[in-house]
Order: structure tokens, then sequence, then C-alpha cells
């Protein structure tokens, strides 16, 4: 019968050899030993020479043999001290992945479950490594690929046509960044902390404008005050708000104010019907001035819970809403006006055809259409 004494091994690493392995509770261990001589080794520091005054056992975390039964490699390894400066330094540890303890081996194992984007918890699961460690590996990981992506684009001489700047939350919290990207290749550029007109002033600063040469044009929110810079350091770019914030900002700022206006007005001429009725007012002219007020409350109370049905694309409304948003739209005119321009708007931003020449007729004809009706 095979037992665990009968198996020998013999691995060797540079200055250090494995002849030993211990198996404990499913878990194995390599046993590494250092066999670097102290006449091989000089001072770091100095250059001169040196003694072994300690040894110490490291213990790294290597990629398993077959599926969980982790493998450990213990290695024992000299600590040196100078004849000449007194100080002292530890043996280098050539399996070691620096600033962790794993192997090189267990970070290339790492990296590559990364590299299929796997999400820092799922790698820590199958490989029962902390995921401070695989942080680590994926942070370094990146820096590689986003240095290898700046040398790629430098050696093509490329500079970038289309921007886009954008503000993002940190954490979920109250704390923003600004991130810059390359429209046309898809790379981010530039990150920098805070959402502000100096935060994005950064950018500038730390940037080559001779590289922003080229820019055409640069998307943005309506939000912030990035406008500002862009027209100071790139006066020969376009600015380009992206669809989303035109029609929200349209949406509050003009087809809300006249809809609420417009509900106002509603609001006071019911009040004022409703003040007109005195003890002299006879009876059927006063059940007559009470309809209209109701009526015109009503009228109120529909512009009012209106909000979603005149923001909503006409072609996704339900029939229901459908038949409130056409008789809304056909008692309020200057409302009527807003919400075809505001449909125009929209099938501006789904043009494909760059060259195309929107005819003004052809613009206005949702509107004339409503107008009509």
């Amino acid at each position: 019968m095979l037992i665990d004494k009968n198996i020998s091994i013999h691995l060797s690493c540079q200055q250090f050899e494995c002849n030993n392995f211990e198996i404990n509770d499913g878990e194995s261990t390599l046993l590494f030993t250092s066999s670097q001589k102290s006449t091989d080794v000089v001072c770091p520091f100095c250059g001169g020479k040196v003694h072994v005054y300690d040894n110490s056992c490291t213990t790294l975390k290597d990629m398993p043999i077959w599926h969980n039964a982790p493998l450990l490699v213990e290695v024992k390894h000299h600590r040196y001290r100078c004849h000449c400066c007194n100080r002292s330094f530890s043996e280098d540890i050539c399996m070691k992945c620096p600033r962790t303890r794993i192997t090189y081996r267990a970070a290339k194992w790492i990296s590559e479950l990364l590299r299929w984007h796997l999400p820092i918890n799922a790698v820590h699961e199958i490989t029962g490594i902390h995921w401070d460690t695989i942080r680590l590996i994926h942070e370094e990981a990146m820096a590689e690929e986003l240095d290898w992506r700046k040398k790629e684009l430098q050696d093509k001489d490329y500079r970038p046509k289309y921007l886009a700047v954008d503000e993002f939350a940190i954490h979920k919290g109250h704390s923003y960044a600004t991130c810059v990207m390359d429209l046309e290749q898809g790379d981010v550029i530039w990150v920098g902390k805070g959402r502000s007109k100096d935060s994005f002033l950064r950018f500038f600063q730390e940037t080559d404008l001779g590289h922003l040469a080229d820019v055409k044009a640069v998307a943005m929110d309506m939000n912030a005050s990035y406008n500002i810079l862009v027209e100071q350091f790139l006066p020969h770019a376009e600015i380009v708000y992206d669809r989303y914030h035109m029609q929200a900002q349209y949406g509050k700022d003009v087809l809300g104010a006249v809809r609420l206006a417009e509900a106002r007005n509603h609001s006071s001429a019911a009040r004022e019907l409703e003040n007109s009725i005195t003890d002299e007012t006879p009876p059927e002219q006063r059940r007559a001035l009470r309809l209209q007020a109701r009526q015109q409350r009503q009228l109120y109370s529909r512009l009012k819970k209106s909000r979603w049905t005149l923001l909503t694309n006409g072609e996704s409304l339900s029939s229901e809403n459908e038949e409130n948003l056409n008789a809304i739209l056909n008692d309020h005119s200057d409302l009527a006006l807003c919400y075809a321009m505001k449909e125009e708007m929209c099938s501006l931003f789904e043009l494909t055809d760059p060259v195309i020449v929107v005819n003004p007729a052809t613009f206005t004809s949702g509107i004339r259409k409503f107008l009509i009706s």
C-alpha cells in the first residue's frame, strides 16, 4: 500500500529546493529550503559582505493541483546582516508575488480569471484567496493593460476627435467624479474626483492641449458648467448636448412650465367663479356658475396629473392615456404647441443620416397637426 512516506519529491526554484511535503486535512504543503550561501550575497545598500543572523519562514498560497485541495508553499529563507553598514535584509523569495502572500503561478491564475470579467467576490470563492490580494492583482493587471494601450496609441500617433464628459457617483454616495471618454475608441482618457467646474479644469491642466488639437465635438450634459471650459480651451470644437438632458430640460423648463401655468389659470378661474356667487345671485345662474367652477377644477386636476402623459413618447401611450392626452391638447393650444415641439425634437434625435437637411415645413408639420385639430 502506498503511503505518504513512500512518495519522494524533488523540486528546485533558483536557490530554493523542495525535498518534502505534508498533507493535513486535505491541505498539501510543499516545504522549500534555501541553499544559498552568504558568500554569494552582497549588501544591497552598500555592497559589503554579509552573514546569516536569522532564519525565517514564509507561507504562500499556490494554485491547487486539483479542485478543493488547497496547496501551500512553505519557504524557509535567511535573514542577512551587513558587516559594513550593519543593516539587515531578507533573502528574496523568487516564487513570491510582490506585495502578496501568494506565488506567481497563483497570481497568474487569478489574473486569467479576472480577464473573463468575473467579480472579485466570485474569484475569492473559487480560489479561497483574500479579496484584498485579488483586488491588488486586478489593479496591477489593469495598469499593465492601460500602459500597453497608451503605448499603442502613441505609436499610431492617435489623437481623439470626439470626446464625452460626464459625472458619476462614487459608492452611491454624495461623492462624485468626472470622466472624459474618447467616443471613437471607447477609451477613458481622464478621471478626476469631483464634478465642479474646477474639477474639470484639472483635465486641461494635466493633458497636453496639442493632443486635443483634432477634437471636433464634445458631448456633455446640461447640468454642469463644462461648456465654459470647453469653449475656453477647445474653441474649435462643437458642444453637443445629449438627448436625455435635452428632453429632460425641455420637459421641465418648457412643457412643465406651460402645464403648470395652464393649471394655475384653471384654478384661478374656478376661484373667481366661486367668489362671484352671492346671496343675490339667482338660483339658475348660481347652479351654472358652480358647474363652470367644477369644470375648471376638473381641468386643473387633469393637468396636474398629466405630467408623465405629456413626457411619455406618444407611441408608448395606452389607448386610455392617448384619449386623455388628446382631450388635454384640444383644450389647451399653448400646451399642444409645446407638445408638438417635443415630439419633433425627439424625431430629430432619431435621424441616422447626418447630411439630411430638415425642411422647416416638415419640422412644423406636427405643430400644424395639433393646431388644426
